[in-house]
């Protein structure tokens, strides 16, 4: 996994703190040289023989391949009214991206996030 973040606060005036993020992550995983081999006599029901055959998991090796990226943005800011009161607003940008949708379907996807608050210092 590679990931890359940055982030900044800035003052904008005495009253005024603004804020900002981007990372960016790219991540993959894969299952290889997979085999498993049982002597001969080891699995005897037969239910078993025919449900579950160890010679097919030698076709997860592909299908285990994963890769991911997501990409996260944000912006924000808190206005002082006054020493112990504030005010903070936030926004969120998220785009995750499936670069082999084949293992869990399509999650290809953006979201935005949203709050405002209000606060008390004491």
């Amino acid at each position: 996994m590679h990931s890359l973040s940055l982030n900044a606060d800035f003052e904008a005036t005495e009253k005024l703190e603004l804020t900002a993020g981007a990372s960016y992550s790219d991540a993959r995983a894969e299952w290889s040289d997979l085999s498993v081999n049982y002597p001969a006599g080891v699995v005897t029901d037969p239910v078993m023989l025919e449900l579950y055959d160890p010679s097919l998991l030698t076709k997860m090796t592909s299908y285990s391949d994963l890769h991911f990226s997501q990409i996260d943005l944000s912006l924000g800011a808190t206005y002082r009214f006054t020493p112990a009161l504030y005010a903070t607003a936030q926004g969120n940008w998220q785009q995750f991206e499936d670069k082999d949708p084949y293992v869990y379907g399509d999650q290809d996807g953006t979201a935005w996030r949203g709050s405002v608050g209000l606060g008390y210092r004491f």
